[in-house]
């Protein structure tokens, strides 16, 4: 098997990214938009030792989920991977891909949950990063083309809100009005769903440039539901979006939204879920399945600017929220107090040393929940909860395999996973949340 050679294959299932697998003689071969049991003309374009990749010249059979790319530029942007299946497929694509780890690096028998998908899977996302560029004497935005970093031109993304839209057209028209784009690196765009607030961060090159005031009446005066405007001076070299430096040039330093009755107020650098109508399916999942009656102790570990850990508040009798990044911590006391929880206390602290800290001091709480980075919690984090000896622990995971390697560890602590429930979060792509229940046996 080499290069550019053409085969006739069969896909017979998905990588973790969303790429059809055809076996050759045992061999596997990745197919970008390839879907499972189509049958296809392809062109090998890499062979390594174990594994290789191919690209369709012709569909021979289709799968009936397949659908057409509702985007025009789907093919060539990296930000959505899944745009050929229909939704019915993406959602049990990201049921398979959890099962898939559960059985091969958790080694445990459970069956998967069905994934909770969204009524209106469009136009879901309250936050926009995009990069602004000149090419050939003419402004892009959009985004990058996928492993490189060229600009796909756009003014349009399906997934991200028709408000944050409706910004990127009229800054678009501004480059072009002031013809000052080439001060520009990025545009970071905030949407509040539920008080339709706008928060617009300029992240330039300098913390001045020529008709800036200008700009700035310009844009507010057509999109008044913009209540920010923030200017981040970003002179690095590396891929870093945001610099340190800021200057507020318009309105206030945050917006607010609401989740379920809760108001979060969102600085141009703290962290919030961007899909905020999954983030109340998600954060209700990790309220059921903490089970609170109203007297319970529950510690929230990586709880960035408090969203999960107020929704327990809720109905906990105590919750202590940790997190290594200060203004995190600073939002989440604020958020707090906003919404007039004062069973809940936040600690800045990364987890593991505060969860070992608490397991010394002999605390026991009756829940811990979990919600850490892509890379999963480390193996003091583990042992430490364990220590505490909760009666349940709720891992929130962002990345299904360090999720499964961390079912393992806890497995043999006797920590056995009763309820493995994925959330589709990030409709279009390969990504997933999922939420675990795992008792002490």
């Amino acid at each position: 098997m080499k290069k550019n050679e053409k085969i006739i294959g069969i896909c017979s299932g998905y990588t973790k990214d969303g790429y059809g697998v055809v076996k050759i003689d045992g061999f596997p071969l990745f197919v970008k938009g390839m879907m499972d049991q189509e049958e296809a003309e392809l062109v090998i374009t890499l062979v390594k030792k174990t594994y290789g990749y191919a690209k369709i010249l012709k569909l021979l059979k289709t799968n009936p989920e397949r659908i057409e790319p509702i985007c025009p530029i789907a093919k060539q942007c990296g930000g959505c991977q899944l745009q050929h299946m229909s939704y019915k497929e993406q959602l049990s694509f990201k049921k398979q891909k959890v099962q898939d780890v559960m059985d091969r690096i958790a080694k445990i028998d459970i069956q998967v949950e069905d994934t909770l998908g969204m009524k209106a899977p469009l136009n879901y996302r309250n936050k926009g990063q995009i990069p602004v560029g000149i090419e050939k004497g003419s402004v892009v935005t959009g985004f990058y083309r996928i492993s490189s970093n060229t600009i796909i031109d756009t003014d349009t993304c399906k997934i991200q809100s028709e408000k944050i839209n409706e910004v990127l057209k009229q800054m678009r028209r501004l480059f072009d009005k002031y013809e000052n784009a080439v001060a520009f690196r990025h545009l970071l765009i905030k949407h509040a769903f539920v008080t339709n607030e706008i928060m617009v961060v300029w992240i330039t090159r300098s913390s001045n440039f020529s008709h800036m005031k200008e700009m700035v009446q310009d844009l507010v005066d057509a999109i008044p539901e913009i209540k920010s405007i923030i200017v981040n001076v970003n002179k690095r070299k590396d891929n870093v979006i945001l610099g340190n430096e800021e200057h507020l040039i318009y309105g206030k330093d945050s917006i607010v939204d609401e989740i379920d009755g809760l108001q979060f107020h969102i600085s141009s650098k703290s962290f919030y879920q961007v899909n905020p109508v999954q983030t109340k399916v998600l954060y209700g999942k990790a309220l059921e399945f903490c089970q609170l009656n109203g007297n319970e102790t529950v510690i929230d570990l990586y709880c960035g600017v408090g969203t999960i850990s107020m929704f327990l508040a809720k109905k906990a009798g105590k919750v202590i929220g940790v997190e290594i990044v200060e203004q995190a911590i600073e939002n989440a006391k604020d958020n707090a107090k906003r919404n007039h929880l004062d069973n809940v206390e936040f600690v800045c602290s990364d987890a593991a040393t505060y969860a070992k800290k608490l397991s010394e001091e002999g605390m026991k709480p009756d829940v811990v929940v979990v919600d850490p980075p892509r890379k999963g919690c480390d193996l003091t984090t583990l042992e430490s909860i364990v220590t505490m000896s909760p009666k349940r622990l709720v891992y929130v995971s962002c990345d299904p395999a360090t999720l499964a390697r961390d079912i393992q560890i806890l497995e043999q602590y006797n920590y056995h996973a009763q309820i493995v429930q994925p959330v589709d979060m990030f409709p279009f792509t390969h990504h997933v949340e999922t939420i675990v229940l795992l008792s002490r046996k």
